[in-house]
């Protein structure tokens, strides 16, 4: 029986107009569109509005997510693809390195 570990992210880049490319632990690299996201608003609203503000991304060693200035984060498991974000936009997502054993789709 296949086990559904929970994703971590070890590294995040931003790239242009608000992808982002994230790496997991389990070496899948996914590159991330987060503007319709961001253009829902919100928290996300600012990271939208600004490429400085987004090119801060981190990553926070100790959940495994990406967060910005603000306290502002995601869900690792919305980036790799097991889920969408609760504001019901769609991501679209391009698997730049797929994991050995199959993982996200995009």
């Amino acid at each position: 029986m296949a086990v559904n570990h929970p994703s971590r992210i070890t590294h995040a880049l931003p790239l242009h107009d608000r992808w982002l490319r994230v790496r997991f632990t389990d070496g899948a690299v996914v590159d991330v569109d987060l503007a319709p996201m961001f253009q829902r608003g919100g928290v996300f609203r600012a990271l939208g509005d600004d490429a400085a503000l987004f090119a801060q991304v981190r990553v926070d060693p100790l959940f495994g997510t990406v967060v910005w200035p603000g306290d502002v984060d995601l869900d690792p498991d919305v980036l790799y693809g097991r889920f969408e974000p609760a504001g019901g936009a769609g991501l679209e997502r391009h698997v730049v390195i797929a994991p050995p054993h199959g993982g996200p789709t995009g």
